[in-house]
């Protein structure tokens, strides 16, 4: 009868009790935060759009009054015309008053100039001035030509669907005399697309809105009068949001907007910014599934990770020694291979490693005309230092001779030692005539650093044949150059490198 299985879990109750509580709580947790954290978001949305808001109705309110400044110098300027003041006291002079209206009127773009007595009449207006209908109406209902100071009217021109601004300014005579200039409002700077500006008369008449639909449209704001629904003009209400206290229900379909409001420096003007809340009425709508979905997502993940620790925790000694053994396997091959390829003596790479250097090196040469040197090595008198001091000592020097040379070469300097006393230097990336000093720095440096030992000092040379590899050359031709002018060297008494030039010079 075979054994059971083992569980992956020890059913312990206590165990499983603990992990419930832990998932409970956290499923609370995560739940409250992430609710409170989305209102604080939906919060700042709210603040970031009142900012906004604020920006536009204040860049608006800035503007109209530059739009004030800017008619009221333009009406001195006319009266203090020597024609107006002709006019003044001579109402015959009508031909030439007009005719500087007319220039006014072309050169500053205007709607018209008018010249009006007490009564309101017309006595003088530029040529392509309308009647001001709006205006004389306004001018009737509230006295406005009775007053002695200057005043300023935003009006709405219901056939060309425009807001028109007037200044009037009452001229010191005796016959009372308002000089009034009219100008098209000019659209105020707004410079964010979810934000759209009104301005209402004190009628809560639009005179300007971003969106034309709304222009001529009756504005109520929060005003719970039961009459606005009997008005003829057509009306933009606002109510509350059952689900967001802050956003506000625009009109029949009801869009959600940001509502605020701010009076202008004209009487009974005021400005008024509704900033798009859509995305805010629907993060406050599904907040709370939101924070239900994000709740039970962290602490589904949560518990798919406990189950993970718990399934890593049993392979990871297993895992462990597997790697161990691993990594002592990749060990024992680098060390394998670094002793098939290096002398233990003087830990110079050996012939093998030399061929196979050769060989990359020819191939470069023979596929990017990359130059090398190869110079052949061998230690003078060397079966005499063997002889008279002892096959101790000459390895001594076989291994301070290639710790001296590592020394002295180049980073990029391939030594090998290929026989006995014999080396083999590559030299890449270098021609002949740079290859030469390399090599006999290296002798100068060998003959000048004998061998010191405890009871005495022996000093050594070597001999060398240079070559400057070729595309045609193989590893056995190549060798065999070196090897000729190695020889050539040491006829000629050692301690010398020679290359093809010393060679051929010898043979002369």
């Amino acid at each position: 009868m075979q054994p059971p299985k083992p569980r992956p879990f020890a059913p312990d109750p206590y165990v499983w009790c603990a992990s419930l509580l832990l998932l409970l709580t956290l499923l609370l947790t995560t739940g409250f935060s992430s609710r409170y954290w989305l209102e604080l978001r939906i919060q700042q949305q709210i603040e970031d759009l009142t900012r906004q808001s604020q920006e536009v109705i204040t860049a608006a309110n800035h503007e109209l009054a530059n739009s004030i400044t800017q008619l009221s110098l333009l009406s001195q300027t006319l009266t203090e015309l020597s024609s107006t003041q002709r006019f003044i006291h001579n109402f015959a002079a009508t031909r030439l008053v007009q005719t500087d209206l007319d220039i006014f009127h072309h050169r500053f773009q205007l709607l018209g100039i008018w010249l009006l007595n007490k009564q309101g009449k017309v006595l003088v207006k530029s040529k392509e001035a309308l009647a001001p209908s709006n205006l004389i109406t306004v001018l009737k209902q509230e006295s406005l030509l009775a007053q002695a100071k200057p005043w300023s009217r935003l009006l709405f021109d219901s056939e060309h669907q425009q807001a028109e601004h007037y200044y009037a300014l009452p001229l010191p005579n005796r016959n009372g005399l308002t000089l009034v200039v009219g100008a098209k409002l000019a659209k105020p700077s707004n410079d964010f697309q979810r934000i759209r500006l009104l301005i209402t008369d004190p009628e809560d008449k639009i005179l300007f809105a971003d969106d034309k639909q709304w222009l001529g449209y009756q504005f109520t704001g929060l005003k719970n009068d039961t009459a606005a629904t009997e008005l003829k003009t057509p009306h933009l209400p606002l109510t509350i949001s059952p689900i967001q206290p802050q956003v506000l229900l625009l009109g029949e379909e009801e869009a959600p907007k940001l509502w605020l409001s701010q009076s202008s420096l004209s009487p009974g003007v005021h400005l008024h910014a509704l900033a798009d809340a859509s995305q805010i009425r629907y993060q406050t709508s599904v907040k709370n599934n939101l924070a239900a979905i994000i709740a039970v997502t962290i602490t589904g993940a949560s518990w798919g990770g406990l189950l993970s620790v718990l399934t890593i925790r049993r392979n990871r000694q297993h895992q462990r020694t597997l790697n161990a053994a691993h990594q002592e396997l990749l060990r024992l091959n680098s060390k394998l291979s670094h002793l098939a390829d290096t002398d233990t003596l003087t830990e110079c790479p050996n012939r093998r490693a030399a061929y196979s250097r050769l060989s990359q090196e020819l191939l470069q040469l023979r596929t990017y005309r990359q130059a090398f040197c190869v110079v052949l090595l061998d230690l003078d008198f060397f079966k005499a230092i063997n002889d008279n001091h002892g096959h101790d000592v000459g390895d001594q020097i076989l291994a301070y001779f290639a710790q001296t040379a590592r020394n002295t070469l180049r980073a990029s300097d391939f030594l090998a030692r290929i026989g006995g006393e014999e080396f083999l230097l590559i030299l890449p990336n270098t021609h002949r005539q740079q290859a030469l000093p390399l090599a006999q720095r290296l002798l100068d440096t060998i003959s000048a650093s004998p061998l010191y030992l405890s009871d005495k000092t022996i000093p050594f040379t070597f001999s060398g044949g240079l070559v400057e590899a070729k595309e045609e050359d193989d590893i056995q031709h190549l060798l065999q150059r070196a090897d000729r002018y190695l020889y050539a060297a040491k006829q000629r008494g050692r301690c010398q490198i020679i290359d093809s030039q010393a060679y051929a010079a010898q043979d002369k």
